[in-house]
């Protein structure tokens, strides 16, 4: 190829990019206009531009006058903040996926007295070359458009300081007033960032402070880094048992875990680092009770109280793991973090996008039944011992209101290695317990394909079969 073919191909992609840049400005402008009857709705919306101001007081303001207009002290709000290449249209995927999950959990739940809130900011300002694979949970395209995640990082980071944080300001004397019960936060990969950015402050001044906070902060696949997770990796639940946020990254999750990595100088996304500290899978065929071709070692790990919990209804088997970092060693250990952080199995969710689903409004709706069931906490009397049928030892039993047995499942992991340095020691560390192996920069492994170390040396290779 001569000199001038290389050259004519340079300036065909650049008119090519030019023109896409030209062609795919999106404004910074508010998407949503409040109705004249906005104060008797039930779902909303509130926008924040670039400098992470409100787009529209009157957002705020009808969903204040939804608020106080009963002056019901049981309503609930349940937040979503979208992520990159989205915003607030009517027709963006993350906005109408939403209205379908709010609603689907306001029929299922309607002694909540739910309302909807979708936070909407400019998720891109340009789409060089068309890239945008956000309507795709596969997307294999998404991360070749990674370069324009820095600056809406910066604009997500800002949003979360300033407007968001007022913003919750705003909710927390809406509680403190009687007009709201309580708010449950959804972030998803840069909309986890305005969450992690919003709400970092508050819970840390409120474990410092000892005060109960009864909100939730749920961040799915967010596009943040470990060291702007620091310092709520030291900090322990004010009960020891119920975080104030759980983090929630798939294992599939190509943009976070690859293209994150290499665009950011090797540093690690939060939920593929050393911060992990459960993992969940989905028990066989939804059947949490199964324990057929479940390795000794394994049973024993989830007969310790605390090391497997079940979400009966969802099916879904949530396991501490053991020795995952300095200050985790054990499963208390990793239950009494202020912050959870979960790696999840691709069939929970699937890749970077695949959120807001059926399953996904199930499994929140049980979450928040089983803290309404225990007044904001997780007490040690919800765990029922009970001798375990194949090692002797004991399992967890969910309380019989709940209707759902704890029971293994083929898929725990016991132990996991750790994927980047472990942070400085913050926590005593029990000296019984194993030390953890090296760390490694090789992803977290799935559970059922790795060695389970028993306490007395042997290594059990779990069994393929499902």
């Amino acid at each position: 190829m001569t000199l001038k073919k290389i050259a004519l191909y340079k300036l065909a992609i650049l008119a090519v990019l030019m023109v896409s840049l030209v062609l795919s400005y999106i404004p910074d402008r508010p998407w949503q206009t409040p109705a004249a009857d906005i104060a008797t709705q039930n779902f909303h919306t509130i926008e924040f531009d670039d400098q992470g101001e409100p787009h529209d007081a009157k957002q705020w303001q009808g969903l204040q006058a939804r608020l106080r207009q009963s002056g019901n002290a049981q309503q609930e709000l349940i937040i979503f903040i979208h992520g990159w290449h989205h915003n607030a249209a009517s027709t963006d995927e993350n906005f109408i996926a939403f209205q379908n999950f709010y609603q689907q959990m306001a029929q299922s739940d309607k002694q909540r007295n739910l309302i909807g809130l979708y936070i909407g900011w400019r998720g891109d300002k340009y789409d060089p070359f068309w890239l945008d694979g956000s309507d795709d949970a596969e997307s294999m395209v998404e991360p070749l458009d990674f370069p324009t995640i820095f600056q809406r990082k910066t604009v997500a980071s800002r949003i979360g300081k300033q407007g968001m944080s007022q913003l919750l300001d705003a909710l927390d004397a809406e509680i403190s007033a009687g007009y709201l019960q309580r708010y449950t936060v959804i972030g998803h990969s840069l909309g986890g960032a305005v969450a992690l950015h919003a709400s970092k402050d508050r819970i840390r001044q409120a474990i410092i402070d000892k005060r109960e906070n009864p909100n939730l902060f749920i961040l799915l696949n967010p596009a943040v880094n470990v060291d702007e997770y620091k310092p709520l990796d030291t900090l322990l639940s004010i009960d020891r048992q119920k975080p104030a946020m759980v983090v929630l990254q798939s294992k599939g999750d190509y943009a976070l875990k690859e293209a994150f990595r290499w665009m950011k100088d090797g540093q690690r996304a939060m939920g593929n680092s050393w911060a992990i500290t459960h993992d969940v899978a989905r028990c066989p065929r939804a059947d949490c009770s199964r324990t057929d071709f479940l390795p000794p070692a394994m049973l024993k790990h989830d007969a310790i109280p605390g090391c497997a919990m079940t979400l009966g209804t969802s099916g879904w088997k949530i396991r501490a793991r053991l020795q995952s970092r300095t200050n985790v060693q054990t499963c208390p250990d990793a239950n009494m973090q202020a912050v959870w952080v979960l790696s999840v199995t691709d069939d929970i969710i699937n890749g970077h996008n695949g959120i807001l689903t059926p399953d996904h409004a199930i499994a929140l709706s049980e979450i928040m039944g089983l803290i309404d069931h225990y007044r904001n906490q997780i007490p040690v009397s919800a765990v029922t011992e009970v001798p375990a049928a194949e090692s002797g030892e004991t399992e967890l039993l969910l309380p019989a209101e709940e209707g759902s047995q704890q029971a293994p499942d083929p898929m725990p992991e016991s132990k996991a290695e750790s994927t980047d340095e472990n942070p400085p020691a913050t926590a005593p560390v029990d000296k019984s317990v194993e030390p953890s192996a090296a760390p490694t920069d090789e992803p977290t492994a799935e559970p059922s394909a790795e060695s389970i170390k028993q306490n007395d040396g042997t290594v059990v290779e779990p069994s393929t079969a499902r």
